[in-house]
């Protein structure tokens, strides 16, 4: 068999895959692209090449704020992500088989429970007349309750509990992979610890940790119940913005441009963790 032939083969074995990656991902952001082009008013949409919607969401200085507020949200929950998931993996790789069973089972735990479950535990737990307002009452040390919802902090709570499996995962993949007489060997030489985790096993667990980053900075971009339920009418994001437009306004366009924006900070996301990754390999 020729080489063309192997080739031709390789493809037609792809062909579904890439079939269902044209109908769920391509297709619609080219309709998202069309449609943000398109003009709304009086209730009427107007295909062609306008500029409203952009015009409007640069220029009305409340969509791009809520953009900024939307993407400085991800930054934390990705970045207490690292915090609790970079630990969390680095016992993972020491623990004994059942250890690490156990706590892969406690990581992975939350996505096996319903959003909604999830997120009226945590409104029972951080409510006004929650667990933890309520016990600190009891033995005097609040008088009066703590703001634990409807809010910042209530938010990136909830979301990392879903969303720390996602760091964990790719963390503790890039830890496994690295050679332990590497670091054995800075030991030997006289690194402490903390040298050895800067200098040997830090740079070596990049790519899982972009990874990581990654996956939690994209998920939490469109993360839209959990702020809901969590930060009631105080938090505002941009999938909650764009879910207003459409189910009030039905302004498709608007909506669209908007969901562009979303897609241009992950974009910058993933080119940003591409460059780690590469970074990381040479190192």
């Amino acid at each position: 068999m020729t080489e063309a032939n192997e080739n031709f083969r390789a493809w037609w074995l792809l062909s579904p895959t890439l079939l269902l990656y044209s109908l769920t991902f391509l297709l619609p952001v080219c309709l998202l692209v069309v449609m943000s082009f398109a003009k709304f008013e009086n209730s009427v949409t107007s295909f062609g090449f306008y500029l409203d919607n952009y015009r409007k969401v640069f220029g009305d200085g409340i969509t791009i704020l809520i953009f900024w507020r939307t993407v400085k949200l991800s930054i934390y929950i990705t970045v207490a992500c690292v915090l609790l998931g970079f630990p969390v993996a680095m016992v993972m790789r020491r623990a004994s088989p059942r250890g690490r069973l156990w706590l892969l089972f406690f990581i992975v735990s939350p996505l096996l429970t319903s959003i909604i479950v999830r997120n009226v535990a945590w409104v029972l737990i951080l409510g006004r007349s929650g667990i933890i307002n309520d016990t600190l009452r009891e033995w005097g040390l609040i008088a009066a309750p703590l703001p634990l919802m409807y809010n910042t902090f209530g938010v990136v709570l909830a979301v990392v509990h879903v969303y720390l499996s996602f760091m964990v995962l790719p963390i503790y993949g890039a830890l496994q992979a690295i050679n332990p007489s590497t670091e054995e060997a800075a030991a030997s030489l006289g690194a402490s610890p903390l040298r050895v985790f800067w200098f040997v096993t830090l740079p070596q667990s990049l790519p899982g940790l972009a990874a990581g980053c990654t996956l939690v900075f994209i998920l939490s971009m469109g993360v839209y119940l959990t702020p809901v339920i969590m930060g009631g009418n105080f938090v505002l994001t941009l999938p909650m913005l764009i879910t207003d437009v459409v189910r009030n306004q039905y302004n498709w366009p608007a909506a669209s441009a908007m969901s562009l924006m979303l897609l241009a900070a992950i974009g910058a996301m993933v080119l940003a963790s591409t460059a780690v990754r590469r970074f990381g390999r040479q190192g």
